[in-house]
């Protein structure tokens, strides 16, 4: 089958962001922070469909984007659910049986490049999950009661980044197994990693950034005209 659709996450409520319209439907150099995430995976020729999981009740926002910025390969609009974990699953859901890898993205990351998310891809064909990481440049520590637990190896230490690729069984297996256990996580590879099951890494991007605040959208802004 070898087929491969990409999962764009538009479901968070951005609190971290503040008040107002969803930073997920907030203009970067004229395109929603949304509609920058599925062009850039609309784009490439190896993904062949996209969903779009978006916050209960902005599921006609989100049409109206995809119509209004000519976006194509959108698939369906899937509402999400209380978390990003169950958001994932129910977009997961959508996809069925009918893809064999698929390629979760976030949003609030409109900055991605072509060659991490087809990097990512050629990574699937000998792994059956891969994250894209950025080593640690500060240093890190354990906080505990507002006090340094213990300084940790940076070494050892990276950041992960999306979009992830996944066989699609694979991730929709662990997400059902997290269900009827209880897990709860923000990432999808560490429930996979959770079942015992290799999770393989290849370098991120520093451009790849993730916006969680206001002033985020003016670096944003500033990569997106600079890659034009």
């Amino acid at each position: 089958m070898n087929r491969t659709a990409a999962l764009i996450m538009a479901a968070g409520t951005g609190g971290r962001f503040g008040p107002g319209e969803p930073k997920q439907f907030r203009k970067l150099n004229g395109c929603p922070t949304l509609g920058w995430a599925v062009r850039i995976f609309s784009d490439i020729e190896k993904v062949e469909s996209v969903s779009i999981v978006i916050a209960p009740g902005l599921e006609q926002a989100a049409a109206g984007l995809v119509e209004d910025h000519g976006l194509k390969k959108v698939r369906n609009i899937v509402p999400g659910g209380k978390t990003r974990q169950e958001s994932v699953r129910l977009g997961l859901e959508e996809l069925a049986d009918t893809v064999e890898y698929v390629l979760v993205h976030d949003a609030a990351r409109p900055c991605v490049s072509r060659d991490l998310i087809e990097r990512v891809c050629k990574a699937l064909e000998s792994c059956n999950a891969v994250v894209p990481v950025m080593p640690a440049v500060d240093t890190l520590v354990r906080e505990v009661d507002n006090a340094v637990d213990a300084i940790l190896d940076r070494n050892r230490i990276a950041a992960v980044q999306t979009p992830q690729g996944f066989r699609a069984e694979l991730l929709l297996r662990a997400h059902k197994r997290a269900v009827s256990q209880g897990l709860l996580s923000s990432d999808d590879g560490s429930l996979v990693l959770a079942m015992g099951e290799l999770v393989g890494t290849i370098p991120g991007e520093a451009r790849n950034i993730k916006i969680t605040y206001p002033e985020d959208m003016k670096v944003a802004e500033a990569i997106l005209s600079s890659s034009i």
